[in-house]
């Protein structure tokens, strides 16, 4: 049960990340000898300094989802993350300004920088982007944590907002059609239009 519970919980964490118009998805890797893993988070985080001075978008206002990860081969730490929020006219000019700076600070490491493809969005997809693929999932070895940017969590409280006041409007609407039918709707406590409605709704890309 706990192993269900865990997937459980981790498809509703990819549901809600898949509702952000994410930019990229990177994978960062590290040279020998191995950084300490606060020294790995530091790269990574000046690496999004550097991302947010390239594409002069504020830092506070990038979006970004990171998650820690081992190897398939000798259990080695990397990084895969989404990257939000990057207002730039030539995003293929910004990949490979953005590989570039990780490659000086992580002197010439690998790393993957990929286009997010938006018609792919879904919990599935954003599973898959932070490297949690369905056979790593059935292992059950996925990463403990992912580390939100507080851009993301006030954007995800903003989507939650324009859900709930739709969600309000379809069963006001609901209420005024059944009234002038002359029906008797009754909405139980929680209502099985409100859930509908905000189950359907978490599957989109608002």
């Amino acid at each position: 049960m706990d192993k269900i519970h865990r997937r459980e919980r981790f498809a509703d964490f990819a549901w809600t990340l898949a509702r952000i118009n994410w930019d990229f998805f990177t994978t960062q890797t590290f040279k020998n000898p191995l950084p300490k893993e606060s020294v790995r988070k530091a790269m990574f985080w000046r690496w999004c300094r550097d991302v947010s001075k390239i594409s002069e978008v504020p830092y506070k206002d990038l979006l970004i989802a990171l998650r820690g990860e081992l190897g398939e081969i000798g259990g080695r730490p990397h990084f895969h993350s989404l990257l939000g929020g990057v207002a730039t006219c030539n995003m293929m000019s910004l990949r490979s300004q953005m590989m570039r700076c990780w490659k000086i600070i992580s002197n010439n490491a690998d790393g993957d920088f990929r286009l997010y493809d938006r018609s792919l969005a879904g919990a599935d997809y954003v599973c898959k982007c932070l490297g949690a693929n369905a056979y790593e999932i059935n292992k059950f070895s996925i990463a403990e944590e992912t580390t939100l940017s507080d851009s993301v969590i006030s954007l995800i409280r903003v989507l939650d907002a324009k859900s709930g006041r739709r969600c309000c409007e379809i069963e006001r609407k609901n209420r005024q059609v059944a009234k002038a039918a002359g029906f008797n709707q009754v909405v139980p406590a929680g209502g099985s239009i409100r859930d509908k409605t905000a189950s359907h709704g978490a599957g989109m890309v608002v």
